[in-house]
């Protein structure tokens, strides 16, 4: 599976007509290979953070060969943002929804996820294996015990090798930030304090109008 992680600076003012762009972008869930789209605004930064799931980077560059423009047009995102970073990203690991009991009725699937947590690594390079081991083993079971876990994925960088994107799908902001407060500080006590090099954090409210499915 390939990720497609976009981040578009938007000036104040411009974050309505970005949001309704954004909505036309619907399309995209024709095109073969796609899987899913999600996204919202970084609550730190302002920044806008989509993140698409596709089958393939042939079905990727399929679409951006053929469809991507002429539905690029019809958003008419042009001018609503100043700046925009793009990166192609391959899959790794699948980090599977909690084992707890979720009520009924309540989000079951990333696809219901209310909340995106991102967190953006560079890892040592003679670390990677007991960096992707101990997210395996430590804390992928970790997260698997908290209500409202909706699972998530590792990605590493195409472009580089040393660059990897943890992405977790919450129910809601408050049952990530349980999680932060009562199972995070415990696995962090036993995780490895030499394998990041260096981590930034992205936390997203999804803005469910930008979720693009087939």
């Amino acid at each position: 599976m390939i990720a497609k992680y976009i981040r578009c600076t938007v000036p104040v003012g411009q974050q309505d007509a970005f949001s309704q762009g954004q909505r036309r972008w619907q399309e995209t869930a024709l095109s073969h290979g796609f899987i899913s789209q999600h996204g919202g605004w970084e609550q730190a930064t302002g920044k806008a953070i989509i993140l698409a799931r596709w089958a393939d980077m042939e079905s990727v560059k399929n679409f951006m060969a053929s469809a991507h423009d002429p539905i690029a047009d019809k958003t008419r995102q042009v001018g609503t943002y100043t700046a925009i970073s793009v990166s192609y990203l391959q899959q790794v690991m699948q980090i599977p929804v909690s084992v707890a009991p979720i009520p009924e009725k309540a989000a079951s699937t990333q696809v219901d996820a209310g909340f995106i947590r991102i967190a953006d690594c560079y890892i040592a390079a003679d670390k990677v294996d007991q960096f992707i081991l101990e997210q395996d083993t430590l804390w992928n079971p970790g997260m698997q015990q908290v209500e409202g876990m909706l699972g998530g994925e590792l990605w590493r960088f195409n472009d580089e090798v040393d660059h990897y994107l943890v992405t977790s799908y919450w129910q809601s902001e408050s049952h990530h930030n349980h999680y932060v407060s009562e199972h995070f500080p415990a696995l962090k006590q036993q995780a490895a304090n030499n394998i990041i090099q260096t981590m930034s954090g992205q936390s997203i409210p999804t803005e469910q109008s930008w979720q693009i499915v087939p």
